[in-house]
């Protein structure tokens, strides 16, 4: 890159006052459109750097690590689930007796590999006579997409799991009591150990105040969009933050709960650095993608580690 625009770059990132940066930026903005705007190489790097940024963010403010494990593997690596090792046994024998062995058994199964995805397009125009606007915003929409994709996938493969038994109920809204969550709660409780976390929307979890949902302290400082709310029975009630898809409508639902225990799966990332690139379109127009590998499974589900609570 350029030294005098690497310069200004690092004089901007590097300004602690948020007034001082926004007067660096607009005094550079001209001068840094016309130059990415002539050098596109230059371009996707200084976007590979943002968005891996925005991925970070994204992954920082995730609330899947509180929820299910998380872990990161080599680009290249496999992840396998190792579950439920069998067959020593330890017992009481007589004094000399023949001491007897046993076969080691397990389960193991390889995490799936997917990517997790998001693209914007904008004409060149935007990057020449508004250079950080079309960044923030290229930013701003990347971190705020990425950041709901885990607990969707989560929500998506909950509903997809469970759908009758004994960690599946149906329970009218308005009259919710406590027996009619702990029966399904407890059954899930009593496969994880107890380490289950109960997850839903704002809509979803506010039913469990009448039931026994009692808040934390930084409840009364601040209204969560996401993040742990409270607990319910000593057990965490985790609400995050619905969103609208392109038509208006909910993507996560809000007349469910959801139960799952701490070892009901894995979400696995493969590298630690997101895919960029920049592709030319008709018309003048730029599209930026990025993608990044990792992959879900809820190896528990067959287990009885997950529960679902649906809100009639």
């Amino acid at each position: 890159m350029d030294p005098a625009i690497f310069d200004t770059m690092r004089r901007i990132q590097a300004e602690e006052d948020d007034a001082k940066r926004a007067e660096l930026k607009e005094a550079a903005n001209e001068r840094l459109g016309q130059h990415f705007q002539a050098h596109p190489a230059e371009l996707e790097e200084f976007a590979f750097d943002l968005l891996n940024l925005a991925w970070a963010d994204a992954m920082g403010e995730d609330i899947v690590p509180r929820i299910i494990e998380v872990k990161t593997v080599g680009l290249g690596d496999p992840d396998y689930i190792e579950e439920d090792l069998r067959g020593l046994r330890a017992y009481w024998q007589g004094k000399g007796g023949q001491i007897l062995s046993d076969m080691i058994r397990y389960e193991r199964a390889q995490m799936p590999r997917e990517e997790m995805v998001t693209a914007l397009d904008f004409h060149q125009d935007e990057i020449t006579l508004n250079f950080w606007g079309t960044f923030d915003k290229l930013v701003g929409q990347a971190r705020e997409k990425l950041r709901q994709l885990p607990v969707t996938r989560l929500i998506e493969l909950i509903q997809a799991s469970i759908n009758g038994g004994v960690y599946y109920g149906s329970f009218a809204g308005s009259s919710l009591t406590d027996d009619q969550v702990d029966s399904v709660v407890e059954e899930v409780a009593a496969k994880s150990d107890g380490a289950v976390t109960i997850l839903g929307t704002r809509q979803s979890v506010r039913v469990l105040s009448a039931v026994g949902l009692e808040f934390g302290d930084s409840v009364a400082e601040r209204v969560f969009n996401t993040g742990q709310i409270g607990q319910y029975k000593g057990y965490p009630v985790v609400q995050v933050e619905n969103f609208e898809d392109f038509t208006g409508n909910f993507v996560l639902p809000n007349d469910e709960l959801h139960i799952v225990g701490r070892n009901a799966g894995r979400l696995t990332y493969y590298g630690n650095t997101a895919k960029v690139q920049q592709l030319s379109l008709p018309s003048f127009y730029k599209r930026w993608e990025t993608a990044r590998d990792a992959g879900m499974l809820l190896y528990g589900a067959e287990k009885g580690r997950i529960g679902r609570i649906v809100l009639t």
